[in-house]
């Protein structure tokens, strides 16, 4: 079992939201592991006066929003703020404060389309697919001087929570820029990809045919597939399909349907998890 942890003021009738991931804290507990699961997203925008009153007000923190006001008055760096919100509330190790610190310090050296992208990268990793495509796009509608690899790396992203909602269209055509600009192998698998879901076998052929540079590619994508494919048909996923097969044929339909839907929901569950791989 994990520790302990001794909850301290209250949860708060109205959510904090930090803006740049739209996540809400209700309470310091959900706040601190916010502060060091997101440490390299974190700056100076995320402390506020208005931040320190909701701790005071809404969290019953006075102590610790004097604190915060004191600070902030003091213009004192992120990487100074959030150790002491980690430290008053005990949730972590001196070394695990120490380590959200360095992170958030280091996170302050990097450009702002870097920052821009992790931002993006933690809504596709956390499966806010529509949140990930719109940040995707904002940042490539900039008008700013970027390398063609990391607008790959953007277009892959952006291929990749498309995915995530079965749009496989237009997730094609984003693994096509992102294989364009970055010549990296995994976009042009996941291209492909993206074309076998959206296309007919014979319409999928006919690409094949058309853009004959892509052969090599394609067979490595059935490879994966058929790896995958017998990763499915393995001896627990044989149980769970006779389960219900015999459910089926038993006629209990409430069960088969039960089984089904359980069945269902891994699938995605295993989709998306792949839809989020870069």
């Amino acid at each position: 079992m994990g520790k302990a942890i001794l909850c301290l003021g209250q949860y708060a009738q109205i959510p904090y939201t930090f803006e740049k991931t739209k996540t809400r804290v209700f309470c310091l507990e959900e706040l601190c592991y916010y502060l060091r699961e997101n440490a390299a997203l974190v700056d100076a925008s995320c402390f506020t006066r208005e931040f320190a009153d909701w701790l005071g007000e809404q969290c019953g923190l006075p102590e610790l929003a004097v604190r915060l006001r004191a600070l902030l008055k003091g213009k004192e760096k992120p990487e100074v703020i959030a150790p002491q919100i980690l430290e008053y509330a005990g949730c972590f190790s001196e070394k695990e404060i120490a380590d959200t610190a360095q992170l958030i310090r280091l996170g302050a050296d990097v450009p702002l389309p870097e920052k821009q992208k992790a931002r993006a990268d933690y809504f596709l990793e956390n499966r806010r697919y529509a949140m990930a495509i719109q940040a995707y796009r904002r940042i490539l509608k900039e008008e700013k001087t970027r390398i063609p690899s990391f607008d790959g790396k953007l277009y892959h992203g952006l291929g990749a929570a498309q995915a995530g909602l079965f749009l496989f269209e237009k997730a094609a055509d984003s693994f096509e820029k992102a294989y364009r600009l970055g010549g990296q192998e995994e976009s042009l698998l996941c291209l492909l990809a993206a074309k076998r879901m959206s296309l007919s076998e014979q319409e999928y052929l006919a690409f094949l045919t058309e853009h004959g540079e892509y052969y090599e590619a394609s067979l490595k994508l059935e490879e994966r597939m058929r790896k995958r494919k017998e990763a499915w048909t393995d001896e627990r996923n044989a149980s769970r399909i006779a389960s219900i097969r015999s459910a089926f044929f038993a006629g209990d339909r409430e069960q088969y349907s039960r089984l089904m839907q359980r069945e269902t929901e891994r699938l995605k569950e295993e989709y998306r998890n792949d839809a989020s791989e870069e």
